[in-house]
């Protein structure tokens, strides 16, 4: 007769004891995971009381200025700045002064992508290119600069006037060097794009010489415009006589997003195509300053005096839209990257492209303006940014 080893059968219960307890713990991990993607109202107690998504004002690391010294603030990749005086102030997300950076602008114009930042004198010729901590480059350009935009790998575009054109645009590389320069004779130039992989150069064009403004998009391929000017535009598209494009933008895979009045397409491998229309869909706002999204807005009563504001955000790719829904009419909506902010006047919902709440600041006064860089966001008021980390 075999002897029972009561050290083995102990041992058999204690591992299929501890997989019970380890797959209970799957368990409710997983379903809590589930509630919290799928099932919105459990998503937002989870928000609210675990993980302390609110902000409260003054519980945030604030920058104090002066509002009397014409002070300039601006947020991009992961700093707050601040222009005063010719010189650049960058704070990082704990308020500590990271950089101060001498640049010749008294009154800017703004243009950033990921970690870099362009800076161009308003009417003026000074144009600056900064990264962290660092001026990468200077330039001056003949005529006033009206216009300016960057892409993610530094390549920058100027928009010029008071020249015998109408406007110029010029291109510059990541390093400063000027590549060509395209003279607008009859239009004037709305936006410009320069692709991700830094191929092609996108405008956005008005002709207001006839009854009605006609616009245009053209977009030129860089490296032929510096061999073979004549010969570099790659496509045109014109819009309807009642249309008017409004901002471009260029997204994942180079797909160029345009937004106009009425709607907002994609251009891709010479073929224009609609996202979505305004007519069809009851929009207040939009935006198509993302990564690989666009965001509109929709308000609408609800009963007799409460407002309700929807956010859908439609992914560019997959055409997959994620919707985040606020109790309350909304101010403004801004846009960058992957973080979208919604200003409800004492409120100001921060909320990733996916839909979900990152941050919710709540003020106890009317908030005026925000400023959004890709991990960083500043509520400014008359005489201090409060610092939101996102």
């Amino acid at each position: 007769m075999k002897l029972l080893n009561f050290e083995t059968i102990k041992n058999k219960k204690l591992k299929r004891k501890k997989l019970i307890i380890v797959s209970i713990c799957i368990f409710i991990i997983i379903l809590i995971t589930s509630l919290y993607i799928f099932f919105v109202p459990f998503r937002n107690i989870i928000d609210k009381y675990i993980l302390r998504k609110e902000v409260q004002q003054n519980n945030t690391i604030s920058i104090e200025f002066n509002p009397n010294n014409n002070e300039y603030t601006y947020a991009y990749d992961k700093y707050i700045t601040i222009l005063n005086r010719n010189t650049l102030y960058s704070y990082t997300t704990s308020g500590i002064k990271s950089s101060e950076l001498e640049v010749q602008v008294s009154t800017p114009l703004f243009a950033s992508c990921d970690r870099f930042l362009c800076i161009c004198e308003k009417n003026g010729n000074n144009i600056f290119l900064i990264s962290g901590d660092n001026i990468i480059w200077h330039n001056n350009v003949e005529g006033e600069v009206i216009q300016a935009n960057v892409n993610k790998n530094g390549y920058v575009t100027v928009v010029v006037a008071g020249t015998s054109y109408k406007n110029i645009v010029i291109v510059f590389d990541a390093s400063g060097k000027e590549l060509f320069k395209s003279f607008l004779s009859n239009t004037i130039a709305i936006d410009t794009a320069i692709s991700n992989n830094n191929k092609f150069l996108a405008i956005a064009e008005v002709d207001t010489s006839g009854t009605l403004p006609m616009s245009y998009i053209k977009i030129i391929s860089i490296s032929k415009a510096q061999e073979e000017p004549d010969n570099s535009t790659y496509y045109t598209y014109k819009a309807p006589s009642d249309i008017l494009i409004t901002d471009i933008e260029y997204q994942d895979k180079d797909k160029l997003i345009c937004m106009s009045n009425d709607s907002i397409q994609v251009i891709e491998n010479s073929t224009n195509s609609e996202l979505i229309s305004f007519s069809k869909v009851d929009i207040d706002s939009a935006d198509i300053n993302l990564k690989n999204n666009f965001v509109y807005i929709s308000s609408k009563l609800v009963g007799l005096f409460n407002s309700q504001t929807e956010i859908n955000i439609e992914n560019i790719n997959t055409f997959n839209i994620n919707t985040y829904t606020i109790e309350s009419s909304f101010k403004k909506l801004y846009a960058n990257d992957e973080i979208i902010a919604i200003n409800v006047g004492s409120e100001v919902h921060f909320i990733k492209s996916n839909g979900w709440l990152i941050k919710k600041y709540i003020s106890s006064q009317e908030i005026n303006d925000i400023i959004l860089g890709t991990s960083i966001a500043g509520i400014v008021y008359r005489d201090k940014i409060e610092i939101i980390n996102l």
